[in-house]
């Protein structure tokens, strides 16, 4: 079966007003929480953009400048990219030479177990860590390369394309784990990955219960340290405190649900684990940007 390009939300460029979201968090099937699409960033600048999702570009063609936080990366031909866990981040494309993307977005579900260590590279926060895959390297031509094969595989959803969509992504999620412990000096590269699988059960435990009233000691019990020590492992490895981080995954369920017309911005910000009104309005408009209401309108004229 056939994707409607011209009807998949994905193709087209955006033109949202300044302080509004560029680009719409997509809500991942949950039995296969992978989507790929194709995108033409913006020759305007755009404010920036976060999803818990992990995410992979490649620039097919043209010429452009990617944001991330504080770095700036040009954009060539044949540059893959890779989005940190919750990391801000935006695109522009070149007025004269506008760049065209496969932008792979995926839910980390799709890799357990003992290949959970693929995931690495997206949460990594070394200073030697660089976002861009420069396109002359061997690891970003492969890369583009399945990705190319993904994007068919879910255009055409021939027989049992789910198993061969995710045996591309692992490929993907190999180079990526490959270039970056090679990139990486071998000590940093070997604690960041030891603190990464350490701290997992805390993550597990924010993403399953993050609706409930989830406290440091909760977290500390579930990584069996002290809640001074699982604190400092937390905001070690992720670059944020964990009420930080909580918040962020809150508001980020909360953006879906918000999506609905008919749930009540009370039902939404209840059922994200925020306690009151205020606490919840802060917090939204501090991260997204704007109001809840005014992003619910927004939403609607989609």
């Amino acid at each position: 079966m056939k994707v409607n390009e011209a009807a998949d939300p994905s193709v087209r460029t955006s033109a949202a007003a300044p302080g509004f979201i560029v680009k719409r968090d997509y809500n991942l099937n949950k039995n296969f929480p992978i989507h790929i699409s194709r995108w033409m960033p913006s020759i305007f600048m755009e404010p920036f953009h976060w999803h818990t999702s992990f995410e992979v570009g490649y620039c097919m063609e043209g010429k452009g400048l990617f944001h991330f936080e504080d770095k700036r990366y040009e954009i060539n031909t044949g540059d893959v990219f890779v989005v940190s866990h919750m990391e801000q981040h935006r695109a522009q494309s070149d007025p004269l030479k506008p760049c065209q993307f496969h932008f792979l977005k995926f839910d980390g579900s799709l890799i357990d177990g003992g290949e959970n260590e693929l995931l690495a590279p997206f949460f990594m926060k070394s200073p030697y860590f660089g976002n861009k895959i420069d396109g002359n390297q061997q690891t970003a031509v492969q890369i583009g390369a399945l990705l190319r094969d993904i994007w068919s595989e879910m255009q055409e959803q021939d027989r049992a394309y789910t198993s061969m969509v995710r045996g591309l992504l692992i490929q993907v999620c190999t180079h990526l784990f490959r270039h970056y412990a090679k990139e990486i000096p071998a000590e940093e590269w070997n604690r960041s990955l030891q603190a990464y699988k350490k701290l997992q059960p805390a993550l597990g435990l924010i993403h399953h219960q993050y609706h409930e009233n989830i406290q440091l000691k909760d977290l500390a019990a579930s990584l069996s340290l002290s809640t001074s020590r699982a604190y400092h492992l937390f905001k070690e490895t992720m670059g944020e405190g964990f009420k930080e981080y909580l918040t962020k995954i809150r508001i980020h369920e909360s953006k879906k649900r918000l999506s609905d017309p008919n749930v009540s911005i009370t039902e939404v910000y209840l059922s994200c684990g925020f306690q009151g009104h205020a606490s919840f309005y802060r917090s939204f408009k501090q991260i997204v940007g704007m109001t809840p209401k005014e992003f619910r309108k927004y939403m609607l004229t989609l």
